[in-house]
C-alpha cells in the first residue's frame, strides 16, 4: 500500500499517469506529480491563469491545430490534447495559442536535440516586433513543448548540429532550402 507524506492511503487509481503525462507535470502542493491537464486546471480555478484564454486555446486546437500541422520542411506534425495542455503552461503561448501555428509554420532551423528529439526555431512579425520561438519534436513527430524567446537565446542551440536550414536570399526575397548534407 502507498501511503502519502500523512500516511494515509492513496488511491493507485489517482496515480495512473502515462510515463509522458508523468515526464512533463510537475509536482503539485499535495506533493504528487499533476499532469500538464490537471496543472492549468489548477491554474484556473486559483485564478492565475484566465478561463477564456483557455478555452480560446482549445477553440484553436480543434480548429486548426488537431489535424497537424505542415512544417516548411514538408513534414506533418501532430500536437495531441495532452501536448496542448503542456504548450499552455508558458502564458506566452495560452494568451496567444495562433503562436503555436506561427511558431511551426515559420520554422527557419531544424536541429538534432537530445534524445533523438529535433529543436525547431522559428522566427515571425507580430505588428512591429519580431519574435522568435523554438519547439521539441518527439521523434514521431509530436510537439512536446514550445516557447517564445529572446533573439539572443538562439545562441544556446548554436553547438546542436543542424538538420535543415531555410535561409531567404536578401536580394531577391525567395526562400532557398538546404539540408545539412548540402550544406558541407
Amino acid at each position: 500500500m502507498i501511503r502519502s507524506q500523512s500516511n494515509a492511503p492513496i488511491l493507485l487509481a489517482s496515480l495512473a499517469v502515462t510515463s509522458r503525462e508523468r515526464s512533463v507535470g510537475t509536482e503539485s502542493s499535495q506533493g504528487r506529480t499533476e499532469t500538464p491537464r490537471e496543472r492549468i486546471e489548477r491554474l484556473v480555478a486559483e485564478g492565475r491563469k484566465a478561463r477564456a484564454d483557455l478555452e480560446r486555446a482549445l477553440l484553436f486546437w480543434r480548429q486548426r491545430l488537431q489535424a497537424g500541422i505542415l512544417l516548411p520542411t514538408g513534414e506533418m506534425v501532430r500536437i495531441t490534447l495532452d501536448d496542448l495542455y503542456h504548450l499552455l503552461v508558458d502564458d506566452r503561448i495560452l494568451r496567444k495559442p495562433e503562436r503555436i501555428e506561427l511558431i511551426l509554420k515559420t520554422v527557419f532551423e531544424v536541429r538534432q536535440a537530445r534524445e533523438g528529439r529535433r529543436r525547431l526555431l522559428s522566427a515571425w512579425q507580430e505588428g512591429e516586433r519580431h519574435l522568435f520561438g523554438f519547439a521539441i519534436l518527439e521523434p514521431d513527430s509530436r510537439v512536446r513543448t514550445m516557447h517564445v524567446i529572446a533573439e539572443r537565446d538562439l545562441r544556446k542551440y548554436a553547438k546542436e548540429p543542424v538538420l535543415w536550414s531555410r535561409s531567404e536570399l536578401p536580394s531577391s526575397g525567395m526562400d532557398q532550402e538546404q539540408t545539412s548534407s548540402e550544406c558541407s
